[in-house]
């Protein structure tokens, strides 16, 4: 089973699709397929970042785009976007929030949410007003991993 999420740009231009497969109970298996490269001219931008257009919600941007798009149906009063991975928020991507005051809550990770304080200067930079929501409860990758995060 799989899914497409399209990554659709603030001015509503479709950047790149991101084709996701899952096993039959929803979690994500890891085959992945992006069909649009960027050396076609095909660049990636935060998923759901259409949605910032006229946005009086406040924002939070999470690691998978499945949690943005569940999240946005069980909780309407957020605009929920995602950065697409771990490692998928880049200073390009970031530039479209500037001004913003954003709410991050990477995945229950040690690694996920060291990443994201890292990126701290860059917000910074660009005037977000950016606060992460640790959910590892100050533990381990190890730690989570053996209570069974």
């Amino acid at each position: 089973m799989w899914t497409v999420f399209w990554l659709i740009n603030k001015n509503g231009n479709a950047q790149k699709a991101k084709v996701v497969y899952y096993t039959t109970d929803g979690k994500r298996t890891k085959y992945f397929k992006v069909p649009y490269k960027n050396k076609d001219g095909y660049y990636s931008c935060l998923f759901g970042e259409h949605l910032l257009n006229d946005n009086t919600k406040p924002i939070i941007l999470v690691e998978s785009e499945k949690t943005a798009l569940v999240a946005s149906m069980v909780f309407l009063n957020y605009t929920w976007l995602a950065y697409g991975g771990m490692n998928g928020l880049t200073n390009d991507k970031i530039k479209v929030l500037a001004g913003e005051t954003i709410i991050i809550i990477p995945d229950r990770s040690s690694k996920a949410v060291k990443i994201m304080r890292d990126k701290m200067p860059s917000f910074q930079e660009l005037n977000i007003d950016a606060r992460i929501l640790d959910m590892t409860g100050g533990l381990s990758d190890d730690e989570l991993e053996t209570k069974g995060w």
